[in-house]
């Protein structure tokens, strides 16, 4: 199996927060999918379970999803994706606001966010595959959207091991 294919899937980059009573942690993804557009959108995301935001999720039963833009630079993005919340203050220096649901959305360096709340969940090996409600979703700007593609050919970033592209 020639696993190169899988870069030729389009996907974006983005980052999902999640908080439980007082701890916080966020995760840089990129399987976000919207799944229908009616009354009450849905929407999924893909997290590996080894990720703290992970089990956040699980606990909260909430999630809020931010669209990076094409100008977000390697700080932001590593310390949401190469950098664990657990032992890491990821708010710390980054520009969020609080969401109605109570969890911390980043807007440094995005185009929009979404507030979400937990339907559902599906194993799917290494990660969760989340199903989500949409409670909420602002629009911040009109920058362009990274995509992947973007993110390795001209920030020239890394995939971590926990990435749902990762490949050795």
């Amino acid at each position: 199996m020639d696993k190169r294919t899988f870069n030729d899937v389009s996907y974006g980059v983005y980052i999902a927060t999640s908080k439980h009573e007082d701890d916080f942690s966020g995760c840089v993804i990129t399987t976000l999918m919207q799944i229908t557009a009616e009354e009450t959108p849905k929407m999924m995301v893909a997290i590996n379970k080894s990720n703290y935001t992970n089990e956040l999720i699980k606990k909260s039963g909430k999630v809020n999803v931010s669209v990076l833009s094409e100008e977000a630079d390697m700080l932001l993005i590593g310390k949401f994706g190469f950098r664990t919340g657990r032992d890491f203050d990821k708010l710390e220096g980054t520009q969020y606001i609080n969401g109605m649901n109570g969890i911390p959305c980043v807007t440094q360096k995005a185009v929009a966010y979404f507030e979400t709340k937990l339907i559902n969940e599906m194993d799917a090996g290494t990660h969760t595959i989340f199903l989500l409600e949409v409670e909420d979703t602002v629009k911040l700007c009109d920058s362009k959207p990274m995509t992947y593609d973007y993110y390795h050919r001209v920030v020239k970033g890394k995939t971590p091991k926990t990435a749902a592209t990762f490949s050795e």
